[in-house]
């Protein structure tokens, strides 16, 4: 009754009988989501009790919430004909992309963003700096946006009448780019960049000729550049301030036609973020003076000289970025329960007890300070590094390779402090009875090395026991394969990357009675395009899509008992109807084709699910699956009387599988069908358990009987 009067409590008992739930008879009495009755409740019982609320708001108090779901920044307000619009980069759903979302915060329900950029898919859109500011938009509805593409950052153009990107600027001298904006007609764009001396300086670029143009080339740190109504003055953050300031990050003005550059703020804190009101009347910026980054207002006495600056907001939390609506409206970017939204902000609704003013003493300035000059002695020494490595994960892992075939197991993974350095171990036992334990055990160590562009690896493998790989497939058969394999691989981008491998092999086969032993010396050579832009979950890949395609030849250099080509195509993709639910495709095929060519092995919890190890074979195999993820159990926590035990992110899964394989006559389509979960154990084993039905008779009914699988490993 005290916020929204007395009136209020007999309106809510007439509203009492048309609703079900007592949510929505408050939300519809007061007016408001009952999300923020609720943060009001508890702030006004906050006020009571907590000494910082007693002088500082959160945002949902001074301003209104108008984003609720995942992270967003640098907004840029947009009035196109009579839409009201806001252009800004975030990551909603995993990827950071560019988004349009329409402005109206008077409405009760949140507005779903659209995407019109999407980020992290490809080059030329590598990543977003979401952190830092990176967009801007001209009155004509240019919108430009800065992305890592490749080893440099690169400046985008955007038209939203077209929807389409119209032009990119990217320039080798220049390594990182922040803090793009427009001059108030729209035909030059100022920013800040590190260039190869580590300087952070300030750029113009016109987008019309591309001519770019540099203000600023010396040690200071130049941020945050807006130019004044004419263009004839930049204002920019820097920390050349000098005096008892030293190297804090006050406002300056330079004159474009001098040169000369001057205080506009000489202050105890950090100043960033300068901008004009639309009318250009009035300046603003962000200052840290109590930790937290808050709206100030600049003052300019008659002379139009700087004397001040008044605080205009008082939150608990910092604004991180801003943009104006009108002269006295705001969109601001700010941190509040471990997220960041934006939020609607009317400097009119500002109490004035938030108000507090700090007068400029420029004549504490002194001369600009100067780096001191690091002298050292000439020494010699050598300090040797030492890698220590860590177990990053474990998982079971199924491969398939046109020289060794289909094979699976434990594999571990260590990597030093820097993770350039990587060590893989594949352990696994093909024994079927204890006897032969010791004499079946395979084993691969492979090292790959990425700390230049050129990533290099080699290893050495073990690989021995039965195998159901000949003509007659009732038989089988012992091979014993040792060797080393050497493998480059050369990224194009952070998603696609082209790779060369060459191995090496004795291969020992004793077949039965009525075969011949086989002995080979077998030099493989292949070479393979990879892309992948795929994110994952806890349980494996959630979005994105990944493929491989792999042309091989392998010959005996020793007997000349075998001799085949090898091509192998595996895509999979990765869509999200929800954020939280995921649809997976898998289509692969691989073909050997020659001499003694080695046969694919198919069955088992990795493709073809409920059909047993080593039951499908040839020379020619290929695979499908289908399927549904989704969120089972959020928290699952078992208390025990000296422990507990908890498990997060339990997932369910509806599948089917498809595939076959031949030698020379294909002979029939053999496929599965059903449910399964899945769970990640302390972050580094993923376990599945599989129940369904196979699909028999080339795909034309079900077996009688359901089948159980239990493995760990990664989704496919």
């Amino acid at each position: 009754s005290e916020t929204y009067g007395e009136d209020k409590i007999l309106q809510f008992l007439e509203n009492f009988w048309r609703f079900k739930k007592f949510e929505e008879v408050i939300q519809f009495t007061l007016g408001e989501r009952f999300e923020k009755i609720d943060e009001d409740w508890q702030y006004y019982l906050r006020q009571k009790y907590f000494p910082l609320y007693k002088n500082k708001t959160p945002h949902f108090i001074d301003s209104r919430k108008i984003t609720n779901e995942g992270f967003n920044f640098s907004p840029n307000y947009f009035l196109n004909g009579g839409e009201k619009e806001i252009y800004f980069v975030g990551n909603r759903n995993g990827y950071s992309s560019v988004y349009k979302m329409e402005y109206n915060p008077d409405t009760l329900n949140f507005i779903e963003p659209t995407t019109i950029i999407e980020g992290e898919q490809e080059s030329i859109f590598e990543s977003f700096h979401l952190l830092k500011p990176s967009t801007t938009i001209s009155k004509k509805g240019i919108l430009a946006f800065v992305t890592k593409a490749g080893e440099t950052d690169a400046i985008h153009l955007y038209d939203t009448q077209s929807n389409e990107t119209i032009k990119h600027y990217k320039f080798n001298e220049l390594l990182t780019i922040e803090s793009p904006s427009f001059s108030k007609e729209g035909s030059l764009l100022l920013f800040q960049a590190t260039d190869r001396k580590g300087y952070i300086d300030i750029f113009q670029l016109n987008i019309e000729t591309g001519e770019l143009r540099r203000f600023t080339n010396d040690y200071y740190s130049d941020r945050d550049a807006i130019f004044n109504e004419d263009n004839s003055k930049i204002i920019f953050s820097s920390d050349r301030t000098s005096g008892n300031y030293q190297q804090k990050n006050n406002l300056f003005e330079l004159d474009i036609q001098s040169g000369e550059i001057k205080y506009l703020t000489y202050s105890d804190a950090d100043l960033t973020s300068p901008k004009y009101s639309p009318n250009y009347k009035s300046l603003y910026c962000l200052a840290d003076n109590d930790g937290t980054k808050n709206l100030w207002k600049i003052n300019f006495n008659k002379s139009n000289e700087p004397e001040s600056m008044t605080q205009k907001t008082r939150f608990l939390t910092s604004i991180f970025e801003y943009t104006f609506v009108d002269n006295e409206e705001l969109i601001t970017s700010s941190f509040e329960k471990f997220s960041f939204q934006f939020y609607s902000l009317k400097l009119q609704d500002i109490p004035d007890s938030v108000s507090t003013t700090i007068d400029f003493n420029f004549e504490d300035i002194t001369l600009p300070w100067k780096a001191n000059k690091i002298v050292l002695n000439s020494e010699t020494d050598k300090l040797k590094y030492e890698n220590k490595y860590s177990l990053d994960y474990a998982f079971g892992q199924l491969s398939t390779d046109p020289v060794f075939g289909t094979r699976g197991g434990a594999v571990f993974s260590l990597s030093d402090l820097m993770g350039d350095d990587r060590y893989y171990f594949t352990l696994y036992n093909t024994a079927e009875i204890q006897s032969e334990f010791a004499k079946n055990i395979n084993v691969a160590i492979t090292r790959i090395n990425s700390a230049g562009r050129t990533n290099y690896g080699y290893g050495i493998f073990h690989f021995t026991g039965r195998r159901y790989d000949i003509r007659q497939s009732d038989n089988y058969f012992y091979e014993r394969s040792y060797g080393g394999f050497v493998s480059l691989l050369y990224p194009l981008s952070s998603f696609k990357r082209f790779e060369a491998n060459t191995s090496i092999s004795n291969s020992d086969r004793e077949l039965s009675v009525d075969l011949l032993p086989r002995k080979a010396l077998l030099l493989s050579n292949s070479i393979s395009f990879v892309s992948d832009n795929t994110i994952w979950g806890h349980t494996g890949p959630v979005d994105g899509t990944r493929y491989r395609l792999l042309l091989g030849y392998t010959s005996d250099l020793k007997y000349s008992n075998a001799n085949f080509f090898s091509v192998i195509a595996d895509y999979r993709n990765y869509y999200r109807p929800h954020n939280r639910i995921t649809f997976a495709t898998r289509a692969s095929i691989y073909y050997n084709e020659g001499k003694d060519a080695r046969r694919y092995i198919a069955g088992g919890s990795w493709d073809l699910r409920g059909w047993p190890r080593f039951k499908i074979r040839g020379e020619k195999l290929w695979l499908s699956s289908l399927e549904l993820r989704y969120p089972l159990i959020d928290q699952f926590y078992l208390k025990l009387p000296f422990v507990g035990i908890g498990f997060a992110g339990i997932k369910g899964a509806a599948f089917i599988d498809a595939g076959s394989a031949w030698d020379d006559k294909y002979e029939q389509t053999l496929g599965s069908v059903g449910i399964g979960i899945r769970f990640n154990f302390l972050g580094a084993i993923t376990f599945r358990y599989d129940v369904g039905k196979k699909i028999v008779n080339n795909f034309s009914g079900f077996q009688d009987r359901l089948f159980y699988q239990f493995f760990f490993g990664w989704d496919f």
